[in-house]
């Protein structure tokens, strides 16, 4: 091996020391490189996994929000509605309070007015009374006793009132 330039001693510390250093770098770089590969792929693996559940809980948060808003519009949608009926109802309630203050402030005009009639009439056939004594009076000359003058007060009265 000579002849080939091949030295048979250095050939072999040759292998010897190669087989040593792939073993020492096997042993000290390329397992340790394989763990960190390996747990970096893990750490990576569960960001990964993370980032999904996030998703999820992303997505199950935005369905929560859809459906707490919709019961939200719901429910202020019953609430107008309740407020409406409620306000119909008010004002039903205030139309036949003022339906019943009319009826009353009618009925209490037509008893002051008839009220107010009778005095009147009261009043005038008073008067019609005393002018009817001081015609008298005028017409007979002379004066009639205040009895007299109440009984002929009372007949004439009760004439006038048959004409009415």
């Amino acid at each position: 091996m000579d002849k080939l330039g091949i030295n048979l001693g250095f050939l072999v510390s040759q292998i010897i020391n190669f087989t040593l250093l792939a073993l020492l770098l096997y042993v000290l770089l390329y397992k340790p490189v394989l763990r960190m590969l390996d747990a970096r792929k893990a750490r990576i693996r569960k960001q990964v996994e993370d980032a999904e559940t996030a998703a999820r809980r992303a997505a199950e948060a935005e369905q929560e929000y859809e459906r707490m808003v919709d019961q939200a519009r719901k429910e202020g949608q019953r609430i107008i509605a309740q407020a409406t009926e409620t306000s119909q109802k008010v004002a039903e309630e205030i139309k036949a309070k003022a339906e019943v203050d009319a009826v009353e402030i009618r009925r209490r005009a037509a008893d002051e007015l008839a009220r107010q009639r009778e005095q009147l009439g009261v009043e005038l056939r008073q008067e019609v009374g005393d002018l009817s004594i001081t015609i008298a009076r005028q017409l007979i000359g002379a004066s009639l006793d205040e009895d007299s003058q109440r009984r002929l007060i009372a007949k004439f009265l009760a004439e006038t009132e048959g004409l009415s």
